[in-house]
């Protein structure tokens, strides 16, 4: 039997594979529980850095979830998961983190082309690089039926669902700062029709940089004062998505930074599962892989104005159309690639081929 080490989960006891996990929110743990699965068919086993060691067991290779440093130490090939995009975390583009794997499996088209960072990819010519698509897990709920079409069901306008973050680095492209631009909008001109969701709205915006810390201090004294929410639309954080997305006509979709080629992520997803509309941004080129009929493109309005009225405006049979062009594209095999089989099955059918 073929071991694998997993490195980058503490504290680990095999923790990501329990779907019992308290970190399993939204089932966010079902790709690795499909590696896992799928591993065992190829005479591995699975598990993470500390119950190999426990065991006594000798890997034949390490794969690190995410930026992690690299053991040393530790026997057979290493093999990264980059999942992020480095505005989050900064050293996804440093080359000589980079160069200390065998192999990368991600999703960002700029690395596995021939050029990255506005660098030649030949500073990475001795590692291989292996394309693969960030997974999206089905949730439970989806298995008990599709959300009944049209509005009757959704008493929620609109929503937003994500955490009260900033990106790590300086970057035009980031979103963070665009989704508070959504939220506040909504929240004055449309106060009642707007729901947020997610962790860290008690308090302001999350800012970057020493002065962003210091006027986020500063922003924390009004609250205080005078006794009123930051954020007014703020509804508290959700056990899943699915409770708020279901109940929703359109979400507020951005991803966490645009215009990076290859970064798609649960997001839009998550929101087809529903039968929820997205308003979406993020992926410069995600007609390709989602056809347009599934959602709305915020880069087609000018202003949260005309984005409003356009919603305001949807008759029921448009809002219908939409549903069903998701609904259609979930099962169709352009959705496939989004999946966590695939995901298991590129990844470990790789590795194998590079240990036997």
């Amino acid at each position: 039997m073929l071991v694998g080490s997993i490195y980058g989960w503490e504290p680990g006891k095999d923790d990501l594979f329990d779907p019992l996990s308290l970190r399993n929110r939204d089932d966010c743990l079902e790709p690795m529980r499909e590696l896992r699965k799928y591993a065992l068919t190829k005479g591995i086993e699975l598990h993470t850095v500390d119950v190999v060691k426990d065991l006594g067991l000798t890997p034949s290779f390490n794969l690190y979830v995410e930026s992690i440093s690299v053991d040393r130490s530790a026997p057979g090939k290493n093999c990264l998961l980059l999942l992020e995009t480095s505005l989050t975390v900064p050293i996804n583009d440093d080359f000589d983190y980079l160069n200390q794997f065998d192999e990368i499996f991600t999703w960002n088209m700029d690395l596995l082309g021939s050029r990255f960072n506005g660098a030649p990819n030949a500073l990475l010519n001795h590692i291989g690089l292996t394309q693969i698509r960030l997974p999206n897990p089905v949730p439970h709920d989806f298995f008990g039926g599709y959300p009944p079409f049209g509005f009757a069901s959704r008493p929620q306008f609109c929503c937003l669902i994500g955490s009260n973050r900033h990106a790590s680095r300086f970057d035009g492209r980031e979103l963070y700062s665009e989704r508070v631009r959504a939220i506040r909008w909504f929240e004055r001109n449309a106060p009642h029709q707007f729901h947020l969701y997610g962790n860290g709205w008690k308090v302001p915006r999350k800012r970057l940089g020493r002065l962003g810390k210091i006027i986020y201090r500063l922003e924390k004294v009004i609250p205080f004062l005078t006794r009123k929410p930051v954020f007014p639309s703020y509804q508290g954080a959700i056990s899943t998505k699915w409770s708020a997305l279901s109940r929703s006509r359109f979400c507020i979709c951005f991803e966490n930074a645009r215009d990076i080629p290859g970064y798609l992520t649960e997001k839009i997803f998550d929101c087809f599962f529903a039968g929820c509309i997205p308003v979406y941004l993020g992926e410069k080129n995600i007609q390709n892989c989602i056809s347009p009929e599934c959602f709305i493109d915020f880069r087609n309005f000018k202003s949260y104005d005309d984005l409003y009225q356009y919603l305001s405006c949807m008759p029921e049979s448009e809002f219908i159309k939409m549903q069903n062009a998701a609904r259609e594209f979930i099962f169709s095999n352009a959705f496939m690639p989004f999946s966590s089989q695939i995901f298991a099955s590129t990844i470990i059918d790789r590795i194998y081929r590079q240990i036997t």
